[in-house]
């Protein structure tokens, strides 16, 4: 099983970056889409991956970071299935409809491709809002790992509610955004020994995490630290 980024706030020579994330998992699974569409387009096509063999597409929230990308492909790739937590709002439920996608509203885990799991929802907080937001779980060759779109509701959090629910042990791989760019080191600090404590093997930390969070995760994840950028392929 492997995971091609195609979207981050940070790219490899050649491919387009822009705030946002989205990757490509097992060949099959789009995980949301990033902010811009031409921009993840463009990197699709330059990455040699075509929108017409997807066989769906998870958006972890309702936030345009997570979302710009997926109306061009919809327009293209009609019947596509879209998974999203039931609490997104109608806007994003409404396009998705309107454009032609097969809108699946996920409650609790489902396996949307062979080894590949959407959590269903997690509620949390964004600026003293409620939001509702899914990861993804993946069963690879290495072991059981999970990618977040920016873990509103708290990474450890997150990870605590999918060892609770799908009797998660010892992860793999934590990879994507981990919503730590305000955190200061102590509290990060805190976050990276929850979540060694939980047994995660690697860590992958992108988009939202924030550069004094990934430095701290580097350090303290000696050989266990996955720089991500678009255009970056991670076995699992």
């Amino acid at each position: 099983m492997y995971v091609k980024i195609l979207y981050d706030n940070k790219a490899k020579r050649g491919l387009v970056s822009g705030h946002g994330f989205s990757c490509l998992v097992g060949g099959k699974i789009l995980f949301d889409t990033g902010e811009a569409s031409a921009s993840l387009l463009e990197n699709m096509h330059r990455l040699v991956v075509d929108p017409e063999q997807l066989e769906g597409v998870v958006i972890s929230h309702d936030h345009w970071d997570h979302t710009g990308g997926l109306w061009e492909i919809l327009k293209n790739r009609k019947g596509l299935k879209v998974y999203v937590c039931p609490s997104s709002g109608d806007i994003l439920k409404d396009c998705i409809r309107e454009l032609g996608g097969d809108l699946v509203e996920v409650a609790e885990p489902l396996e949307v491709a062979k080894g590949i799991y959407v959590t269903g929802e997690i509620m949390g907080k964004y600026k003293d809002e409620r939001i509702a937001e899914q990861a993804l779980v993946v069963k690879g060759e290495k072991g059981t790992s999970v990618i977040t779109g920016c873990a509103h509701p708290g990474i450890v959090r997150v990870l605590k509610h999918i060892e609770r629910i799908m009797g998660l042990k010892d992860p793999y791989m934590l990879m994507g955004g981990f919503h730590l760019r305000d955190m200061d080191r102590e509290g990060i600090g805190r976050v990276i020994a929850d979540i060694r404590d939980l047994g995660v093997v690697k860590t992958a930390p992108s988009h939202c995490s924030g550069d004094r969070a990934m430095r701290m995760f580097s350090g303290r994840f000696p050989g266990g630290f996955v720089p991500v950028r678009a255009g970056q392929i991670i076995q699992l």
